[in-house]
């Protein structure tokens, strides 16, 4: 069977108002109430969809759901009711491109999703076992969405925490590479290793003269988008300075930002705990190796963030989906690990 490697992602559900309720447990609460009819959520799949916008065009589905009796295990799909998906047709047309070009060429087209059917932008895959949330995402799923999810099913639904209640999904350290204590964070570093996913738009050719070099810095955030680089760098080198660097790049040099983050000078007890949070919240935002320093330690090598790779199942060759059960056994196996090797407390 074909199988493809993600990244298991690790969070640590806390209750800020001290309820005492486990996130597992809330779960199934929540998905155990039922409706007037004697319906439980489990049973009304229609109930399980998020809204996100105002005219309802993206959806949150919490789709499968399983009650495994030690875990509760789900998939969430990120769907879009009113988009449209571009199209390279078999169908061949010449058309003139320039006043000197005339091209044969695919046409392209854009359609909307067929009837009874959506367009799906992204998945993920939880597992939620007492207060430890495992999850894998594809495609177009982000953490933040994911959150939300938890946010709309465990507060916005009876049986869920109390109003007025709140929790935070902690990203932790992994106890196994950081030996004790490191002491107070004082410099983070993020380093990339994701393809960049933006170039540079430059001239054709260079300059007669001109000496093109290639270029590959270790970048921070999953090499920094150019459109979130420009802003940094014109910060350090100014507006004008930013420009002629942008003109002056070949056509296989493009701009990223190495994401380093230090703290000098004498440090209040706020800026700690800011950077404390600021470490753990680069695992929302990177997949990339997150390394720390402190004051009595530091991890020059490794992941600090506590997640892991696994290798998932494939419906078939190329498949954008994961094989539901097999998403399930790999979790559990993760956790069973994590517990094992001391990185989490069952």
């Amino acid at each position: 069977m074909p199988s493809a490697y993600h990244i298991v992602h690790y969070r640590h559900f806390v209750v800020t108002n001290h309820e005492g309720k486990r996130l597992e447990h809330l779960c199934r609460s929540v998905l155990d109430q039922q409706n007037p009819q004697g319906a439980s959520l489990w049973e009304r799949v229609v109930d399980r969809v998020q809204t996100l916008d105002t005219d309802g065009a993206r959806q949150l589905v919490l789709n499968k759901v399983a009650d495994l009796s030690s875990a509760v295990f789900g998939e969430v799909c990120l769907v879009d009711t009113k988009g449209l998906q571009a199209l390279l047709q078999s169908q061949r047309s010449t058309v003139e491109l320039s006043d000197k070009t005339k091209a044969e060429v695919f046409n392209l087209d854009e359609r909307v999703a067929p009837a009874g059917s959506q367009f799906l932008r992204g998945m993920a895959y939880w597992l939620a076992v007492g207060d430890h949330l495992f999850f894998v995402k594809t495609s177009g799923m982000t953490s933040d969405l994911l959150r939300g999810h938890f946010e709309w099913l465990i507060k916005s639904h009876p049986n869920g925490l109390a109003p007025g209640g709140s929790f935070t999904l902690q990203s932790e350290f992994d106890r196994s590479q950081i030996s004790g204590d490191i002491g107070d964070i004082r410099n983070l570093r993020v380093k990339g290793s994701t393809v960049p996913s933006f170039r540079v738009d430059t001239i054709d050719a260079p300059p007669e003269g001109s000496v093109i070099r290639r270029t590959l810095r270790s970048v921070g955030d999953r090499f920094v988008q150019f459109q979130q680089a420009l802003p940094i760098v014109e910060a350090l080198l100014g507006p004008a300075k930013t420009e002629s660097l942008v003109a002056s790049l070949g056509p296989d040099e493009y701009l990223t930002v190495d994401a380093s983050v230090k703290v000098r000078g004498k440090r209040t007890e706020e800026s700690k705990a800011n950077l404390k949070k600021l470490a753990n919240d680069l695992a929302d935002i990177t997949d990339g190796t997150v390394q720390v320093e402190g004051r009595d330690g530091k991890l020059s090598d490794g992941d600090a963030i506590l997640r892991t790779n696994m290798p998932f199942d494939l419906p078939h060759v190329g498949s954008n989906l994961l094989d539901f059960n097999n998403v399930s056994d790999q979790l559990q196996e993760v956790y069973s690990r994590f517990v094992r090797d001391g990185k989490i407390v069952a």
